[in-house]
Protein backbone atom coordinates (compact mmCIF):
# COMPACT_ATOMS: atom_id res chain seq x y z
CA UNK A 1 0.00 0.00 0.00
CA UNK A 2 2.88 2.36 0.80
CA UNK A 3 4.36 1.67 -2.61
CA UNK A 4 1.11 2.60 -4.28
CA UNK A 5 0.71 5.75 -2.22
CA UNK A 6 4.29 6.87 -2.77
CA UNK A 7 4.03 6.52 -6.53
CA UNK A 8 0.62 8.18 -6.57
CA UNK A 9 2.07 11.10 -4.66
CA UNK A 10 5.11 11.19 -6.92
CA UNK A 11 3.00 11.37 -10.04
CA UNK A 12 0.92 14.12 -8.48
CA UNK A 13 3.82 16.52 -8.14
CA UNK A 14 3.59 18.26 -11.50
CA UNK A 15 5.63 21.38 -12.22
CA UNK A 16 7.74 21.56 -9.06
CA UNK A 17 11.23 20.67 -7.94
CA UNK A 18 10.81 19.27 -4.48
CA UNK A 19 10.53 15.85 -2.88
CA UNK A 20 8.62 14.30 -0.02
CA UNK A 21 10.09 11.71 2.34
CA UNK A 22 7.61 8.91 1.72
CA UNK A 23 8.56 5.98 -0.54
CA UNK A 24 9.04 2.27 -0.18
CA UNK A 25 10.43 1.06 -3.53
CA UNK A 26 12.88 2.66 -5.89
CA UNK A 27 11.64 3.91 -9.23
CA UNK A 28 12.92 6.28 -11.88
CA UNK A 29 10.84 8.46 -14.15
CA UNK A 30 12.54 10.15 -17.10
CA UNK A 31 11.13 12.66 -19.56
CA UNK A 32 13.03 13.98 -22.58
CA UNK A 33 13.54 17.70 -23.05
CA UNK A 34 12.86 20.41 -20.50
CA UNK A 35 11.50 18.92 -17.31
CA UNK A 36 10.91 19.42 -13.61
CA UNK A 37 12.79 17.01 -11.35
CA UNK A 38 11.86 15.33 -8.10
CA UNK A 39 13.32 12.94 -5.60
CA UNK A 40 11.17 11.29 -2.96
CA UNK A 41 13.14 9.67 -0.16
CA UNK A 42 11.95 7.56 2.76
CA UNK A 43 13.67 7.10 6.11
CA UNK A 44 15.55 4.02 4.86
CA UNK A 45 17.02 5.99 1.99
CA UNK A 46 14.88 4.45 -0.74
CA UNK A 47 14.02 7.01 -3.36
CA UNK A 48 11.75 7.72 -6.29
CA UNK A 49 13.27 10.02 -8.90
CA UNK A 50 10.85 11.80 -11.18
CA UNK A 51 10.86 14.18 -14.09
CA UNK A 52 7.85 15.84 -15.68
CA UNK A 53 7.42 18.10 -18.68
CA UNK A 54 4.59 20.25 -20.00
CA UNK A 55 3.30 20.13 -23.55
CA UNK A 56 0.74 22.64 -24.88
CA UNK A 57 -2.09 20.12 -24.66
CA UNK A 58 -0.82 17.55 -22.19
CA UNK A 59 1.66 16.52 -19.53
CA UNK A 60 3.77 13.48 -20.42
CA UNK A 61 5.13 11.14 -17.77
CA UNK A 62 7.48 8.26 -18.62
CA UNK A 63 7.61 5.74 -15.77
CA UNK A 64 10.39 3.20 -15.30
CA UNK A 65 10.02 0.83 -12.34
CA UNK A 66 13.12 -1.19 -11.32
CA UNK A 67 12.87 -4.97 -11.18
CA UNK A 68 9.76 -5.00 -13.35
CA UNK A 69 10.29 -6.83 -16.68
CA UNK A 70 8.42 -4.26 -18.74
CA UNK A 71 9.34 -1.35 -20.97
CA UNK A 72 8.88 2.12 -19.52
CA UNK A 73 5.27 3.23 -19.49
CA UNK A 74 4.24 6.55 -21.01
CA UNK A 75 1.37 8.35 -19.32
CA UNK A 76 -0.20 11.23 -21.22
CA UNK A 77 -2.31 13.50 -19.07
CA UNK A 78 -4.47 15.88 -21.15
CA UNK A 79 -4.97 19.45 -20.07
CA UNK A 80 -8.63 20.28 -20.58
CA UNK A 81 -9.14 23.38 -22.73
CA UNK A 82 -12.10 25.57 -23.56
CA UNK A 83 -12.27 28.03 -26.40
CA UNK A 84 -10.61 31.33 -25.58
CA UNK A 85 -9.21 30.15 -22.25
CA UNK A 86 -5.57 29.42 -21.61
CA UNK A 87 -6.33 26.58 -19.23
CA UNK A 88 -9.69 25.61 -17.81
CA UNK A 89 -8.65 22.31 -16.34
CA UNK A 90 -9.87 23.17 -12.86
CA UNK A 91 -8.78 20.93 -10.00
CA UNK A 92 -7.98 17.95 -12.20
CA UNK A 93 -5.84 17.89 -15.28
CA UNK A 94 -6.62 14.30 -16.14
CA UNK A 95 -5.57 10.83 -15.13
CA UNK A 96 -3.62 7.83 -16.23
CA UNK A 97 -2.52 4.51 -14.79
CA UNK A 98 0.75 2.65 -14.66
CA UNK A 99 0.61 -0.88 -15.98
CA UNK A 100 3.05 -3.64 -15.18
CA UNK A 101 2.79 -3.11 -11.43
CA UNK A 102 0.45 -5.99 -10.63
CA UNK A 103 -1.84 -5.21 -7.73
CA UNK A 104 -0.09 -1.86 -7.27
CA UNK A 105 -1.46 -0.37 -10.50
CA UNK A 106 -2.13 3.32 -9.94
CA UNK A 107 -4.65 5.85 -11.14
CA UNK A 108 -3.14 9.32 -11.28
CA UNK A 109 -5.07 12.51 -10.61
CA UNK A 110 -3.32 15.86 -10.41
CA UNK A 111 -4.43 19.32 -9.32
CA UNK A 112 -3.82 21.92 -12.03
CA UNK A 113 -5.46 25.21 -11.10
CA UNK A 114 -6.37 27.35 -14.08
CA UNK A 115 -5.35 30.65 -12.46
CA UNK A 116 -1.76 29.73 -11.51
CA UNK A 117 -0.34 28.61 -14.87
CA UNK A 118 1.97 31.63 -15.05
CA UNK A 119 2.08 32.46 -11.35
CA UNK A 120 5.44 32.79 -9.58
CA UNK A 121 4.34 30.28 -6.89
CA UNK A 122 2.79 27.74 -9.28
CA UNK A 123 5.24 24.96 -8.47
CA UNK A 124 4.93 25.38 -4.71
CA UNK A 125 1.13 25.60 -4.85
CA UNK A 126 0.79 22.43 -6.92
CA UNK A 127 3.22 20.57 -4.67
CA UNK A 128 1.34 21.55 -1.53
CA UNK A 129 -1.97 20.65 -3.17
CA UNK A 130 -0.55 17.26 -4.15
CA UNK A 131 0.33 16.65 -0.50
CA UNK A 132 -3.25 17.47 0.43
CA UNK A 133 -2.23 20.52 2.45
CA UNK A 134 -4.00 23.06 0.24
CA UNK A 135 -7.16 22.93 -1.83
CA UNK A 136 -8.61 25.02 -4.61
CA UNK A 137 -12.12 26.32 -5.21
CA UNK A 138 -15.03 24.56 -6.95
CA UNK A 139 -14.56 26.68 -10.07
CA UNK A 140 -11.09 25.21 -10.62
CA UNK A 141 -9.18 28.23 -9.32
CA UNK A 142 -6.75 28.59 -6.44
CA UNK A 143 -6.98 32.37 -5.98
CA UNK A 144 -3.27 32.75 -5.16
CA UNK A 145 -3.47 36.48 -4.36
CA UNK A 146 -6.39 36.13 -1.97
CA UNK A 147 -5.52 36.70 1.69
CA UNK A 148 -5.34 33.59 3.85
CA UNK A 149 -7.18 33.78 7.16
CA UNK A 150 -5.74 32.89 10.55
CA UNK A 151 -8.02 29.86 10.69
CA UNK A 152 -6.88 28.66 7.27
CA UNK A 153 -3.22 29.21 8.09
CA UNK A 154 -3.63 27.38 11.39
CA UNK A 155 -4.97 24.39 9.46
CA UNK A 156 -2.18 24.57 6.89
CA UNK A 157 0.64 24.93 9.41
CA UNK A 158 -0.59 22.24 11.80
CA UNK A 159 -1.15 19.74 8.97
CA UNK A 160 2.33 20.43 7.63
CA UNK A 161 3.99 19.98 11.02
CA UNK A 162 2.08 16.75 11.60
CA UNK A 163 3.55 15.21 8.46
CA UNK A 164 6.65 14.54 10.54
CA UNK A 165 5.56 15.16 14.14
CA UNK A 166 3.16 12.88 15.99
CA UNK A 167 2.61 14.95 19.13
CA UNK A 168 -0.94 15.55 20.35
CA UNK A 169 -2.48 18.18 22.58
CA UNK A 170 -5.91 18.07 24.18
CA UNK A 171 -5.81 21.13 26.43
CA UNK A 172 -8.72 23.56 26.02
CA UNK A 173 -8.01 26.50 23.75
CA UNK A 174 -7.61 29.62 25.86
CA UNK A 175 -8.77 32.03 23.16
CA UNK A 176 -12.30 33.17 23.93
CA UNK A 177 -13.50 33.35 20.33
CA UNK A 178 -12.37 29.84 19.38
CA UNK A 179 -14.85 27.15 20.44
CA UNK A 180 -15.03 23.37 19.92
CA UNK A 181 -17.78 23.96 17.36
CA UNK A 182 -15.41 25.82 15.04
CA UNK A 183 -13.99 23.75 12.15
CA UNK A 184 -10.51 25.08 12.93
CA UNK A 185 -10.64 24.40 16.69
CA UNK A 186 -8.35 21.34 16.69
CA UNK A 187 -5.76 23.15 14.56
CA UNK A 188 -5.61 26.12 16.91
CA UNK A 189 -5.60 23.69 19.84
CA UNK A 190 -2.59 21.90 18.37
CA UNK A 191 -0.63 25.07 17.67
CA UNK A 192 -1.39 26.55 21.08
CA UNK A 193 -0.39 23.32 22.82
CA UNK A 194 2.81 23.12 20.80
CA UNK A 195 3.69 26.74 21.52
CA UNK A 196 3.32 28.22 18.05
CA UNK A 197 0.40 30.35 19.20
CA UNK A 198 1.02 32.02 22.57
CA UNK A 199 -2.15 33.96 23.44
CA UNK A 200 -0.63 35.82 26.40
CA UNK A 201 2.06 37.19 24.11
CA UNK A 202 0.21 37.91 20.89
CA UNK A 203 -3.45 38.10 21.84
CA UNK A 204 -3.67 39.55 25.36
CA UNK A 205 -7.40 40.17 24.90
CA UNK A 206 -7.78 36.42 24.25
CA UNK A 207 -9.32 37.09 20.84
CA UNK A 208 -7.86 35.44 17.73
CA UNK A 209 -10.32 36.81 15.16
CA UNK A 210 -9.76 33.62 13.22
CA UNK A 211 -11.54 34.71 10.06
CA UNK A 212 -9.39 37.82 9.66
CA UNK A 213 -6.34 37.72 7.36
CA UNK A 214 -3.11 36.72 9.06
CA UNK A 215 -0.38 39.35 8.98
CA UNK A 216 3.11 38.49 7.77
CA UNK A 217 4.52 39.16 11.22
CA UNK A 218 1.95 36.83 12.79
CA UNK A 219 3.09 34.11 10.39
CA UNK A 220 6.66 34.76 11.51
CA UNK A 221 5.74 34.35 15.18
CA UNK A 222 3.72 31.17 14.58
CA UNK A 223 6.53 29.62 12.54
CA UNK A 224 9.44 30.73 14.74
CA UNK A 225 8.72 27.88 17.18
CA UNK A 226 9.71 25.41 14.44
CA UNK A 227 13.12 26.96 13.77
CA UNK A 228 15.88 25.10 15.58
CA UNK A 229 18.60 25.68 13.00
CA UNK A 230 20.73 28.78 13.76
CA UNK A 231 20.20 31.61 11.28
CA UNK A 232 22.73 32.72 8.72
CA UNK A 233 25.56 34.82 10.10
CA UNK A 234 24.35 37.84 8.16
CA UNK A 235 20.69 38.50 8.92
CA UNK A 236 18.57 40.48 6.48
CA UNK A 237 18.17 44.11 7.47
CA UNK A 238 14.67 45.40 6.77
CA UNK A 239 14.06 49.08 6.15
CA UNK A 240 10.84 48.97 8.18
CA UNK A 241 12.21 47.00 11.14
CA UNK A 242 11.16 49.79 13.51
CA UNK A 243 7.51 48.96 12.77
CA UNK A 244 7.83 45.35 13.93
CA UNK A 245 6.30 44.17 17.19
CA UNK A 246 8.25 40.91 17.20
CA UNK A 247 11.63 41.60 15.54
CA UNK A 248 13.28 38.61 17.22
CA UNK A 249 10.85 36.15 15.64
CA UNK A 250 11.05 37.89 12.26
CA UNK A 251 14.85 37.67 12.37
CA UNK A 252 14.61 34.01 13.33
CA UNK A 253 12.46 32.97 10.39
CA UNK A 254 13.99 35.34 7.86
CA UNK A 255 17.46 34.26 8.96
CA UNK A 256 16.79 30.72 7.72
CA UNK A 257 14.90 31.86 4.65
CA UNK A 258 11.34 30.92 5.63
CA UNK A 259 9.97 34.40 5.01
CA UNK A 260 11.69 36.87 2.75
CA UNK A 261 11.38 40.60 2.31
CA UNK A 262 10.37 42.66 -0.69
CA UNK A 263 12.70 44.02 -3.39
CA UNK A 264 12.59 47.48 -1.79
CA UNK A 265 14.14 46.10 1.40
CA UNK A 266 10.97 46.11 3.49
CA UNK A 267 9.31 43.27 5.39
CA UNK A 268 5.84 44.83 5.62
CA UNK A 269 4.88 43.16 8.92
CA UNK A 270 1.23 44.23 8.80
CA UNK A 271 0.56 43.19 5.23
CA UNK A 272 -1.90 40.34 4.82
CA UNK A 273 -0.39 37.02 3.78
CA UNK A 274 -1.65 35.68 0.45
CA UNK A 275 -2.50 32.06 -0.24
CA UNK A 276 0.47 31.85 -2.59
CA UNK A 277 2.85 33.28 0.00
CA UNK A 278 1.52 30.87 2.62
CA UNK A 279 2.11 27.89 0.32
CA UNK A 280 5.71 28.94 -0.27
CA UNK A 281 6.44 29.76 3.37
CA UNK A 282 5.15 26.44 4.67
CA UNK A 283 6.89 24.50 1.92
CA UNK A 284 10.17 26.15 2.95
CA UNK A 285 9.42 25.02 6.51
CA UNK A 286 8.95 21.44 5.33
CA UNK A 287 12.29 21.68 3.55
CA UNK A 288 13.95 23.10 6.66
CA UNK A 289 12.60 20.24 8.78
CA UNK A 290 13.75 17.66 6.24
CA UNK A 291 10.24 16.45 5.45
CA UNK A 292 10.65 17.70 1.89
CA UNK A 293 13.88 17.67 -0.06
CA UNK A 294 14.50 19.69 -3.18
CA UNK A 295 16.93 21.94 -4.96
CA UNK A 296 17.72 25.33 -3.50
CA UNK A 297 15.83 28.39 -4.70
Amino acid sequence: MKKCFALLLALSLVGSAHSFAFAEKKATVTIPGDASSYEIVDKEGNSVKLQFTYQPEEIIVVVTVPDVPKDPEVIKIPLNKKGGEKDSGGDKAGSGSTGGLGSDSIKVTMPVFKDIVDHWARDDIQFMAALGLLKGYPDGTFKPEKSISKAEFAALLSRAIQLSEKDKYDQPVSLQDVTPKDWFYTYVQYLEGRGNIVPSKMYPQRKLHANHPIYREEVAVWMAKEVEKPPREKLPVFADASKMLYPEEVNKVSGVGLIKGYPDGTFRPFNSTTRAQAATMVLRLLQLKGTVKGREE
